[in-house]
């Protein structure tokens, strides 16, 4: 394939890419449709096989492209979080920056974060960038414990875990509770800086283990 041919192809993925967006924008994820990118972009139905065999295709592509967004945007604060030493500021920064980018794209959000399309889940391929930035934050705790600023004895996927479950849960709530809502104005996403601080209440240097069991359960105290 030529060059010029192949430049007019991408032109073409990117035109599918942005008119299902829109869609998404208006209907929620759940309400992509290639009939309906079709029509809005002035073509018939199986023009668009050419560029994407199927739906399932087109959400990968659209998952893939949200995780790489937000890989490129997130770097600099994992960066920042690698070599500072203010961890809850840090801390806080990256997961307002991540909340915030799910909270202005809300449609592709819903892709990223929750299945809400029957019997579609992300092809490997399709969720390597999200595999990335999850690596990306291990590292930069991993850093963080190195230097003493986190519990030396903590596990570095755990914390991952935790601050995924922190983030995903606020972006969850703020979506479905307050919808329009931007990062300085939710509910849900102002109690950002809470977590942080119970995340290092748990995890900050200087704590020791809590004493609870992996459920929740205080554990018994011999006497």
């Amino acid at each position: 394939m030529s060059d010029r041919r192949q430049a007019r192809r991408q032109q073409t993925i990117d035109e599918v890419v942005a008119t299902a967006l829109e869609v998404m924008a208006e209907t929620g994820a759940a309400g992509l449709s290639l009939g309906e990118v079709a029509k809005r972009m002035g073509i018939r139905t199986p023009s668009l096989y050419g560029y994407f065999a199927s739906k399932a295709a087109l959400c990968d592509e659209l998952f893939a492209r949200g995780w790489q967004e937000v890989g490129a945007l997130m770097g600099p604060s994992y960066d920042a979080l690698s070599a500072g030493a203010d961890a809850a500021g840090l801390l806080l920064d990256n997961l307002s920056t991540f909340v915030g980018w799910a909270l202005d794209h809300r449609a592709q959000a819903e892709l990223m974060f929750w299945r809400p399309i029957p019997g579609w889940e992300p092809a490997p391929e399709a969720y390597a960038a999200a595999v990335q930035l999850t690596e990306a934050l291990s590292g930069a705790l991993a850093n963080l414990q190195l230097r003493g600023l986190l519990r030396p004895d903590a596990d570095v996927e755990e914390m991952g875990r935790v601050i995924t479950v922190l983030s995903a849960g606020v972006i969850s709530q703020q979506l479905s509770n307050e919808p329009g809502a931007r990062l300085a104005e939710g509910r849900f996403a102002g109690e950002l800086g809470r977590l942080v601080a119970m995340f290092l209440h748990e995890f900050g240097a200087g704590k020791k283990a809590a004493d609870l069991r992996p459920d929740g359960s205080r554990k018994r105290v011999r006497r």
